[in-house]
């Protein structure tokens, strides 16, 4: 008996271990970003929407997500879930929303960080909540209030005349 709870205790040590120290080896990216800062995070090369980018190593949270998208429309709530800090992935969302045509509005801050962008008829809110081994992203993407179909314009105003 003792010497099963001691070949258990190794395993789980070496389990731990691994886990500590895995990761992605190929940390290739679309952009990265500048930095001042020693480390920076880079953008992942498959991205659920094309213009709303997420740090290369996290993985989506496919349980608690959520999107729709059609040629006029599209809203989703992504859950991604990574190793990166809270003050890493804040920066990358500040450097990165901009290159791709998102305008930074406010920042909100208290146990999470919740970041309001928006374009001429999107709004994207990211929340960045630290827990005690990770960091978790949560990105909204809905169009602006009142506005049904803002994504892509399926006819130009001349075809709707006629």
């Amino acid at each position: 008996m003792v010497l099963r709870n001691c070949i258990a205790v190794i395993v789980l040590a070496v389990l731990v271990a691994g886990c500590a120290t895995g990761g992605s080896s190929t940390r290739s990216s679309r952009r990265s970003i500048s930095s001042e800062s020693a480390k920076t995070l880079d953008v992942a090369m498959r991205l659920k929407f094309e213009d709303v980018p997420v740090p290369s190593g996290f993985k989506p949270v496919v349980k608690e997500s959520f999107t729709f998208q059609n040629e006029v429309l599209r809203v989703g709530i992504l859950k991604y879930v990574g190793r990166a800090s809270a003050t890493e992935v804040v920066k990358f969302y500040k450097d990165q929303m901009p290159l791709y045509n998102w305008r930074f509005l406010n920042m909100l801050e208290y146990d999470r960080r919740i970041m309001n962008f928006d374009r001429e008829d999107q709004t994207c809110i990211v929340v960045v909540e630290p827990a005690k081994m990770s960091t978790y992203i949560t990105i909204t993407v809905a169009p602006k209030g009142g506005r049904a179909s803002t994504y892509r314009t399926i006819r130009s105003r001349d075809d709707q005349v006629r």
